[in-house]
């Protein structure tokens, strides 16, 4: 049996957003809420950024998908060509104790705002 593979999303990609359907179809069983020490920012395009480097006491909102483990690797390619170049996947540990991929934003910060919840709402 092979280990799951997690993801931690926090903005468009969360149940019920946006882009949840691009998601959706590789999931497995139900989104589960969880945090992850961060930052989350407004970018002012209709989604948001999140930083995973050794922020302060914040932390970032979201939900664990567990992915299909035979289409995971499928999963993870198609949600990176859609993460494009403000992203880079890498791998985070939640407040649930669970190792989850996650998509760390590395554009700049240049008009972003944070979001002093932590908290992605839908404008």
């Amino acid at each position: 049996m092979s280990a799951p593979v997690r993801l931690f999303v926090y903005g468009s990609l969360m149940p019920g957003h946006e882009a949840w359907p691009l998601l959706e179809i590789w999931a497995e069983g139900e989104a589960r809420a969880d945090t992850v020490p961060g930052v989350l920012y407004d970018t002012g395009r209709g989604y948001p950024a999140a930083t995973f480097d050794g922020a302060p006491a914040s932390v970032v909102h979201g939900f664990v998908v567990d992915l299909d483990p035979e289409r995971a690797t499928d999963a993870l390619d198609t949600l990176d060509r859609y993460e494009a170049e403000e992203y880079d996947r890498i791998v985070v540990r939640t407040a649930g104790g669970v190792d989850a991929h996650t998509y760390h934003w590395t554009a700049s910060l240049h008009g972003c705002r944070p979001v002093p919840d932590g908290m992605w709402h839908v404008a």
